[in-house]
Order: C-alpha cells, then sequence, then structure tokens
C-alpha cells in the first residue's frame, strides 16, 4: 500500500481491526486458561499482532480484561433480557422467569463464569465488580418493582433499597453457581431459594 493510499479512514479501520482481534484473542485466552495464567505475549501472538499495537489499545492487562469483562456481561444480559421480553406486560411473571432464566444461564455459561464471575472480583476489585454489575442489574430491577407496586401487587416501599437487595442475591448465586462442581444442581437449589424471597413480596388477596 503506497502513502498516497494510506487514508487516515484506512488506518482507523485498520486500528479498529486490530483492537478487536485483540479482544477476541484475550477473551478466548482468558475463558480457557484465566487471567492469571494469560501472558499479554499469548495475546498477541493469538491476535496476530504485535505488543505495541496492544499497549496502543490498551495500557496494561487489566484493562484489556476490563474490555473483555464487559464485552461478555453486556452480551449475556442482552441474552437474558431477551428471552424475559414476551413477558414485559406481566411485570411478575416477568421477574419471576427472569430470576430463573438469569441463574439458568449462569449455570450454562462457562465464559461468564469464569470471566465475569471467578476472575472478575479478583482482577477488577469487589467495589469495581460490584459497581459494573449495578449498571446491568439494578435500573431494571428497580422499574419492575416500581411496576408492580403501581399494580398493587407488593406492598409500597423504597424500590432501590429492594433491588439492591435482590441484587446482591443474584449476585450471590451466580457465584456459588460459578464456583461450584456441580453448577446445574446448584442452580436449580439456589433459584428455588431465591424465588421463594421473591414470591414472599407478593400481597395475598
Amino acid at each position: 500500500m503506497t502513502a498516497t493510499n494510506d487514508t487516515p479512514k484506512r488506518r482507523q479501520t485498520r486500528s479498529i481491526e486490530t483492537e478487536q482481534r485483540l479482544l477476541a484473542a484475550a477473551r478466548s485466552l482468558f475463558s480457557q486458561t484465566g487471567f492469571h495464567d494469560t501472558g499479554t505475549n499469548d495475546v498477541v501472538a493469538k491476535a496476530g499482532a504485535t505488543r505495541g499495537a496492544l499497549y496502543h489499545h490498551f495500557a496494561d492487562k487489566s484493562i484489556l480484561f476490563e474490555a473483555v469483562f464487559r464485552q461478555v456481561a453486556g452480551e449475556f444480559y442482552a441474552s437474558a433480557n431477551k428471552a424475559a421480553a414476551p413477558l414485559s406486560g406481566d411485570p411478575w411473571k416477568q421477574l419471576i422467569f427472569s430470576v430463573g432464566e438469569y441463574l439458568r444461564l449462569v449455570a450454562s455459561n462457562s465464559e461468564f463464569q469464569r470471566i465475569v464471575l471467578i476472575d472478575g472480583p479478583v482482577v477488577l476489585g469487589w467495589q469495581q465488580w460490584r459497581s459494573i454489575q449495578t449498571e446491568y442489574l439494578l435500573e431494571g430491577l428497580v422499574y419492575t418493582f416500581n411496576m408492580l407496586i403501581d399494580r398493587g401487587i407488593i406492598a409500597k416501599q423504597p424500590t432501590e433499597p429492594l433491588a439492591s437487595l435482590i441484587m446482591a442475591a443474584l449476585d450471590d448465586a451466580s457465584l456459588s453457581i460459578a464456583h461450584s462442581r456441580t453448577p446445574e444442581e446448584t442452580q436449580q437449589q439456589l433459584t428455588a431459594a431465591l424465588l421463594s424471597l421473591i414470591k414472599g413480596l407478593q400481597i395475598r388477596p
């Protein structure tokens, strides 16, 4: 390629393609061998890139990990939300289904378990890990509980503290599933226990 043809747009395109290759390579390695057993040399070799390119896009391995973490988490939560979308007209049924589906997806997704639930809290630190989880979960739970109150399904109460407690329970259940030797069995037990707690919020006629 000549200098004349190497336009800013083409350089930008190549830069984006390199970044995506690095992310894909890191995602594959982090999910297979974990953060601590993956070296930056492994990532650049798998991506067919250079160390200079890696550090141009990601200042260090932990920042690369956070980018992969957010990519995996974003896809996971999008999948969970899509599964529950057909029940949007009935917030109670949607909540009950969503909790079960969320934990079922956790149990069946080894990549999510490894990157988000096993390595995530260690690499990012608990506070940042919890903050990112909040970005994906809290707003939707608050919205759902407000709808349930408006429809008289649960008692009137501050919804953000309630949503925070349910989110914490989901996080704890997810971590237990990821660290379990029998994730599907653990998922079934925890789903039943968590749904029992949530159903206790329902106003009885």
